[in-house]
C-alpha cells in the first residue's frame, strides 16, 4: 500500500499503530486496538536480543524488547543521555489495557550506559505520570536532561474540558534525578501550553501538537510543534522558548512563541537544532498543493525569521517531484543534514532520504547524488525517523524498512561524510532488525557524551489487521538498543 502524507495538526481516526504504519499514515498520533485485557502493571524485560540476523548484511547486535506494561501498550519515541553516560527513553504506556478506549500516560525509563534498566529510578526504573485523561491523545516524544540533573519531557496531551475530545495542548513535565515528579515545576510538575483553539476541519480536527524538546547549556527549554493558524484552518510551525523552570520567555517571539506560516499550508513539525549564536533551525515538511516539500527555517535568538537563511528565512524547495520530508536536521560542521523519506511519483515506493543544506539555506548538490542521498531496502515503503552526526562526520539514520510489503523491520543506515552509503557498516550501508512484530520501528537516537555509542529506541507493534476487528489483542512493546560506535 502506498503512503500518503498526513497533516500533523489534523488528528486522524483511531487505528492501531501497526495499521497506521502499514498504511503509511504514520505522522498521526499512535492509537490503540479494540480488545481489552487486564493490566498486571508489572514491567517485563524480554532479556534477549531480537536481531534479525542482519538480513541486509550488518553484524549481529541485540535490540531488546522491554514491556513497560505486561499487557498494555507501551512505545518509546525519544531518547537522551545525561552527563554520566546514562540514557533515558521517553514514550507512552496505556493505563490499563489495549482497548481503543484506553488512556495513555507519559513514561520515562532510565538505563545505564550498557542498556541495563536502573531500578532505583522512579518505580522499578520507570517514572510515569498521566498528564491528561483522554482517548489515546497523550504522546510524549521530546526529552532533555538539564544541568541540574532534572529530566524534562514534552508531550501532546488532551485539552482538559474540551467540547471536542480531539482537542489537544502541549505539555511539559519535569522529574527529579531520582524519578519523582518535580512539583516545583509549573503546577504540580506540569506546564501546559494552550497555543490555539482547536477546530473541526472536514472529517478531521486541527489542534496544537508537540514534537521535540531541546535544551540550552543553561537549562532553558525549546519546544517544537504546531498550532492552528489565526484566522485559518491550517497549522503553523510553532517554536516555544521557556526558562529552565518552564516560564515563557517574553524576549522570544510573542510571549515566548514564534510561529511560521508558509503559503497557508499545514505544518508538519519535527526537531530543532540550537545554534551557537542563539539561533534555532527547525525541520519539518508541508504539503504544498499536492507536492510534499521539506522545510527548514532559521530563527534569530529573538524568535524572528533570519533573512540570511534560504528565502526570507525559509528553505522549502521541491526536491523530489512527489514528496520529500525532513524528520530531523542536525549539524555537520556548519551545514545541516536531514533524515526523512520521499518519492518522485505515486507509482514509486517511499525511500529513505537525506539532504544537506548549507549554512545559508541552500541545497548542497555535492551531497549524495545531486543533493539527495536515497536508500531503499526492498522496493517497498521505508521511513527514516531520526539521525545523529558522528565525530568523523558520518551520519547514522534510524527508522523502519520493509523487507516485504506487509512487514516492517527496524532499520539503521550509515552515510559517509559526503552522503554515500557506508558499505563498511552493512550491505548498501543498511542493517535491519526484526523485533517480532508486524511494524517494528526505531523512532529515536542519541549519542553518549563521549560520542562512542548510540542509544536507539523504538517500538514493536504486533497486531495483524484481524486484531482491529476484535479477533485478537495486540500489545505493542518498547525497544531499546545500544550500538557501539
Amino acid at each position: 500500500m502506498k503512503a500518503r502524507p498526513s497533516l500533523s495538526g489534523v488528528l486522524l481516526p483511531v487505528f492501531s499503530l501497526s495499521l497506521l504504519l502499514a498504511a503509511g499514515c504514520d505522522d498521526s498520533e499512535p492509537a490503540v486496538a479494540d480488545a481489552a485485557v487486564a493490566d498486571s502493571g508489572a514491567p517485563v524485560d524480554s532479556g534477549s536480543p531480537v536481531d534479525s540476523g542482519s538480513a541486509d548484511g550488518g553484524v549481529p547486535a541485540a535490540p531488546r524488547v522491554v514491556a513497560v506494561s505486561a499487557t498494555g501498550h507501551d512505545r518509546f519515541f525519544g531518547v537522551t543521555y545525561d552527563a554520566a553516560g546514562n540514557f533515558y527513553a521517553v514514550g507512552v504506556v496505556s493505563s490499563s489495557n489495549v482497548a481503543a478506549t484506553a488512556d495513555f500516560e507519559t513514561v520515562v525509563a532510565k538505563f545505564s550506559a550498557a542498556g541495563v534498566l536502573d531500578t532505583g529510578f522512579g518505580t522499578g526504573g520507570y517514572a510515569r505520570h498521566n498528564l491528561a485523561v483522554g482517548l489515546g491523545g497523550e504522546v510524549a516524544r521530546g526529552i532533555v536532561v538539564q544541568p541540574t540533573g532534572n529530566i524534562v519531557v514534552a508531550a501532546t496531551i488532551e485539552h482538559a474540558g474540551a467540547t471536542d475530545p480531539r482537542d489537544r495542548d502541549v505539555a511539559l513535565v519535569r522529574f527529579n534525578a531520582n524519578g519523582t515528579r518535580d512539583t516545583a515545576f509549573g503546577t504540580d510538575g506540569v506546564v501546559t501550553l494552550d497555543l490555539s483553539a482547536g477546530e473541526v476541519v472536514g472529517t478531521g480536527y486541527v489542534a496544537d501538537v508537540a514534537w521535540d524538546l531541546s535544551a540550552y547549556s543553561d537549562g532553558r527549554l525549546v519546544v517544537t510543534g504546531a498550532q492552528k493558524r489565526t484566522g485559518g484552518t491550517d497549522t503553523d510551525f510553532a517554536v516555544v522558548r521557556l526558562s529552565a523552570d518552564g516560564v515563557r520567555d517574553a524576549a522570544f517571539g510573542t510571549n515566548g512563541v514564534a510561529t511560521v506560516d508558509i503559503n497557508n499550508r499545514s505544518a508538519n513539525p519535527r526537531t530543532a537544532t540550537l545554534l551557537a549564536d542563539g539561533g534555532i533551525v527547525m525541520s519539518g515538511y508541508m504539503d504544498d498543493g499536492g507536492v510534499v516539500k521539506p522545510v527548514l527555517f532559521k530563527l534569530t535568538s529573538a524568535g524572528v525569521l533570519d533573512p540570511s537563511f534560504g528565502t526570507a528565512g525559509v528553505f522549502a524547495p521541491t526536491v523530489l517531484a512527489a514528496a520529500t520530508e525532513a524528520y530531523g536536521a542536525v549539524l555537520q560542521g556548519t551545514s545541516f543534514v536531514t533524515a526523512g523519506y520521499g518519492r518522485n511519483s505515486a507509482s514509486e515506493s517511499l525511500d529513505w532520504l537525506s539532504l544537506r543544506v548549507s549554512p545559508t539555506g541552500a541545497l548542497d548538490t555535492t551531497w549524495g547524488t545531486a543533493g539527495v542521498a536515497r536508500l531503499d531496502l526492498a522496493m517497498f515503503n521505508d521511513n527514516a525517523r531520526a539521525l545523529v552526526a558522528l565525530p568523523d562526520n558520518r551520519m547514522l539514520l534510524v527508522g523502519g524498512g520493509r523487507p516485504t510489503a506487509n512487514n516492517v523491520d527496524g532499520m539503521l543506515a550509515m552515510l559517509t561524510a559526503t552522503g554515500q552509503a557506508d558499505t563498511t557498516f552493512g550491505a548498501r550501508g543498511i542493517r535491519t532488525y526484526d523485533f517480532g512484530g508486524a511494524s517494528d520501528f526505531f523512532w529515536g537516537v542519541a549519542l553518549n557524551p563521549a560520542r562512542t555509542q548510540a542509544a536507539i529506541v523504538g517500538a514493536r507493534a504486533v497486531a495483524t489487521p484481524a486484531a482491529d476487528a476484535g479477533v485478537s489483542a495486540e500489545n505493542d512493546d518498547s525497544v531499546v538498543f545500544v550500538l557501539s560506535l
